[in-house]
């Protein structure tokens, strides 16, 4: 895909992450979603619907329009995510998954796109007589694929008779970080819940050290930038947002959104600087979420809606809707590095510059209290995945 295309696609899934960040996250529970993972589900959607629900999915995904964010799906299930380098550091990898009914066939049409643009695997389901056995396999199919992170993404009774189609994305990350933190330094310290000042700190284990880092000071918030060890073609980061007030990550996440060229450019840290109190907790993020009612409540209505927009992608000549979308995610990060994993399925139904002489300024970053991650693809910005730790403890 050309550039200009790709950069409008990459911007507008970064403008995706803080709106499902915002719609999604209170003060109260830890979060992880994969923004990439949605983005996945929804281009297949589009692949294979017209009419009013093709435009509003269009529309949803931003406004560099259908191709720029095809092209950017395709990228990366055949580039980018495709995997095949055995000794790639970090191990990512990105798989596309169609399930139709096995009395029905797929269009011819829909099932070369999904296939050669997004090297979709297409397979046979007997979801009108054995539905449960179905659920069971696709879910396999999603275990497998996300290294065992992602287990009984479709609960029993999930799929049914009335089930036409599944489709589904499964995302797996695990990277060692470019300098790991020593085991020995790690110690126990204060982390500050929001809310009340007055309120007890927990106590949680931060990993700490006196390496030079890459971070940026802005006003009100810190990122860091750490890098993982990168042996391949692509380089990937977790960027760790701090606001500088315990209470400031909602804030924070508003301002983000506002400026989403800022999130992925003027933010970023151009350099290492030297820290002197560096300390990150260690933390585990999880979440799960039937995803209809927030894609609903952020415009995206008409795939819900039962209609003939669908008739591209099965040969079935009755309507068709989306029934459920399921989205869940595990993002956890330790001293080595981070392991991180999302599988997200959708069921179709019927009816700054110093001088050299100078002493470098040392940069305190202490994550005691919450804050806002994101792992990306650094040279594009892609993001894989995003979140926030309210209690590391949880």
């Amino acid at each position: 895909m050309n550039t200009e295309g790709m950069t409008g696609a990459v911007r507008d899934l970064a403008a995706l992450s803080t709106r499902l960040l915002l719609h999604l996250g209170s003060d109260k529970a830890n979060l992880a979603l994969s923004p990439l993972s949605f983005h996945s589900v929804l281009v297949l959607l589009a692949a294979g619907a017209t009419g009013d629900t093709l435009d509003q999915i269009v529309s949803f995904l931003g406004t560099s329009g259908g191709t720029a964010h095809a092209s950017l799906a395709s990228h990366v299930a055949s580039g980018i995510l495709a995997g095949g380098e055995t000794d790639a550091e970090p191990d990512v990898r990105c798989a596309v998954g169609v399930w139709v009914d096995s009395s029905l066939r797929l269009r011819p049409a829909f099932a070369d796109k999904v296939a050669s643009q997004y090297k979709a695997v297409a397979r046979a389901m007997p979801f009108k007589k054995k539905a449960e056995e179905a659920r069971v396999e696709i879910n396999r199919w999603f275990e497998d694929k996300t290294g065992g992170l992602i287990t009984d993404l479709m609960p029993t009774g999930h799929l049914g008779s009335d089930t036409i189609l599944v489709l589904g994305n499964a995302l797996y990350l695990r990277g060692t970080w470019l300098d790991p933190f020593d085991r020995d330094d790690t110690k126990d310290g204060d982390f500050f819940l929001p809310g009340d000042e007055s309120s007890t700190p927990l106590r949680v284990p931060f990993m700490a050290s006196k390496n030079s880092q890459r971070i940026s000071c802005h006003a009100g918030f810190k990122l860091l930038q750490l890098p993982y060890e990168c042996r391949g073609n692509h380089q990937y980061s977790m960027h760790i947002y701090l606001p500088d007030d315990r209470d400031g990550l909602q804030a924070l996440v508003r301002e983000l959104s506002s400026d989403v060229a800022g999130l992925l450019d003027r933010c970023v840290p151009q350099q290492w600087v030297m820290v002197g109190d560096f300390r990150i907790p260690k933390f585990k993020a999880s979440f799960k979420i039937e995803a209809s009612d927030l894609l609903n409540g952020l415009g995206l209505e008409r795939p819900f809606v039962f209609s003939r927009d669908f008739a591209e992608m099965v040969d079935y000549s009755e309507p068709l809707a989306v029934g459920s979308v399921l989205h869940q995610c595990v993002v956890e990060i330790n001293e080595d590095g981070t392991m991180a994993a999302a599988a997200t399925e959708a069921e179709i139904m019927a009816g700054c510059c110093l001088e050299e002489d100078e002493e470098p300024e040392r940069v305190d970053f202490v994550a005691d209290h919450p804050f806002l991650f994101l792992v990306t693809e650094d040279r594009s910005g892609i993001v894989l995945f995003a979140g926030q730790v309210v209690n590391p403890l949880l």
